[in-house]
C-alpha cells in the first residue's frame, strides 16, 4: 500500500536494542517530503497529506483535511461571528478587514484609531460620504477624502481654507470679510488678495505688474484766443465760448426777409436796418478787429437778381440787392461773415 506508515528499513540484521531505540528517524511515510502532514484517512489507515503552496490554509473537505488558497470562513457577517464592535476592541487596530461598511459595525462610528492607515475613502463607507460623524475628532482634510472635495457641510466647524481644497481655489461666495468696494486680484504668490477701495475720484493704475489706486492726472489746459486764431498749442482744449475764434468758423450769420427783418435764429447780428429799397445795413453784436473780413451771401429766390456788399465797417456792413434790370429791389437773402474779432 502506498503512503502507509511503516518502519524505516533497518538493514539485514538488527538487534532488539536497535529496534527499540528511538532517535527520531525510525518511522517514515512512503515517498514523504519535508512539510507533509500525517492524518487518519480512515479508522484503520494513516495517510500522508503533501504540503501546499506558501500562504495556503488547512480546511476540511468532505470530512478530510485539505489545503486551499480561498478558505470558506462561514458567515460573512462579523456580528454573527461574534466580532461586533465591543469595549474589548477599543484602542485596537483593524488592519485585515478589507472593506469596512456600516453593516459591519451596525451604525457605530468608525474612529481613526480603528483604521491602520488613518484613512477612510468612499469604498470603506456604505453611503460613500465622509463627514464629522465618521471621525471622533471631526477633522477632515484631503488625505481623508477620495474626491479631495471639502465644503462647510463636511467640516464640523464650517471652516474652509486652501489647505482643505485640492486646487487651492476659494470662490467669492466663501471670501467673507472683504470690505465694500474692494477688488479681488492675484498677489505675488498667485493667491487671491483684496485691494481696498481708493479715495473719491481716484483711478485704478498698473505698473505692468501690480495694480494700485492713484489720483487722476491733470487734463490739458484751456486754449486762449490767440492760440485758437493762430491754430497753435495743440495740447490745449477749446471751450465752447471760444470756438468762434477759430479761423474756419463763421463770426456772424443771418437770414433776412424781403421786408428787411432778421429771421430767428441769428448769430452775432443785431437788428438789420432798412436804409431804402434793396438797401440794408447789417449790424454786428461783436465788432471785427478790422474792416477786412469775408462776406458771403445767397438770394433765397433770385429770378435773375443779384446782390452785393458795399461799405464794410468793423461793426456793420452795407448790403444791396438788385433785380435783373439792375435797379435795387428788396429780396430775401442769407449772409455769413468770416474774419478776426
Amino acid at each position: 500500500m502506498a503512503n502507509e506508515f511503516k518502519h524505516k528499513d533497518p538493514g539485514a540484521t538488527i538487534t532488539q536494542a536497535e529496534y527499540i531505540a528511538s532517535d527520531g528517524t525510525g518511522h517514515i511515510f512512503d515517498s514523504q517530503a519535508s512539510g507533509d502532514i500525517l492524518y487518519a484517512s480512515s479508522t484503520t489507515v494513516l495517510a500522508r497529506l503533501a504540503k501546499a503552496t506558501d500562504g495556503n490554509v488547512l480546511e476540511l473537505a468532505s470530512g478530510l483535511p485539505a489545503w486551499t488558497a480561498s478558505p470558506t470562513i462561514g458567515s460573512t457577517n462579523w456580528a454573527n461571528a461574534n466580532h461586533a464592535h465591543a469595549a474589548s476592541n477599543s484602542g485596537g487596530t483593524l488592519t485585515t478587514l478589507g472593506t469596512i461598511t456600516t453593516g459591519v459595525w451596525q451604525g457605530t462610528a468608525i474612529a481613526s484609531a480603528y483604521i491602520a492607515a488613518d484613512a477612510i475613502t468612499g469604498a470603506k463607507v456604505a453611503d460613500n460620504a465622509i463627514d464629522s460623524e465618521h471621525y471622533t475628532d471631526g477633522s477632515i482634510d484631503n488625505a481623508h477624502l477620495a474626491d479631495d472635495a471639502v465644503d462647510s457641510d463636511e467640516i464640523a466647524a464650517g471652516a474652509i481654507d486652501t489647505a482643505h481644497i485640492a486646487d487651492n481655489q476659494v470662490t467669492l461666495a466663501k471670501m467673507a470679510g472683504i470690505t465694500r468696494g474692494s477688488i479681488i486680484y492675484g498677489d505675488t504668490s498667485g493667491d487671491p488678495a483684496a485691494l481696498v477701495k481708493g479715495s473719491a475720484n481716484y483711478v485704478l493704475t498698473s505698473d505692468g505688474t501690480d495694480i494700485a489706486w492713484a489720483a487722476a492726472a491733470g487734463g490739458p489746459d484751456q486754449a486762449v484766443q490767440s492760440d485758437i486764431e493762430a491754430e497753435t498749442n495743440e495740447n490745449t482744449y477749446i471751450p465752447p465760448d471760444l470756438v468762434k475764434h477759430s479761423p474756419g468758423v463763421a463770426k456772424a450769420w443771418v437770414s433776412i426777409t424781403a421786408a428787411g427783418a432778421n429771421e430767428s435764429p441769428t448769430y452775432n447780428v443785431d437788428a438789420t436796418t432798412d436804409t431804402g429799397t434793396g438797401d440794408r445795413q447789417i449790424n454786428f453784436t461783436t465788432d471785427f478787429s478790422t474792416n477786412v473780413y469775408i462776406c458771403i451771401s445767397s438770394l433765397i429766390v433770385d429770378g435773375g437778381a443779384h446782390d452785393s456788399f458795399d461799405t464794410r465797417a468793423v461793426g456793420s456792413v452795407q448790403h444791396t440787392t438788385r433785380a435783373t434790370s439792375e435797379s435795387q429791389s428788396d429780396r430775401a437773402t442769407t449772409c455769413a461773415f468770416y474774419g478776426d474779432q
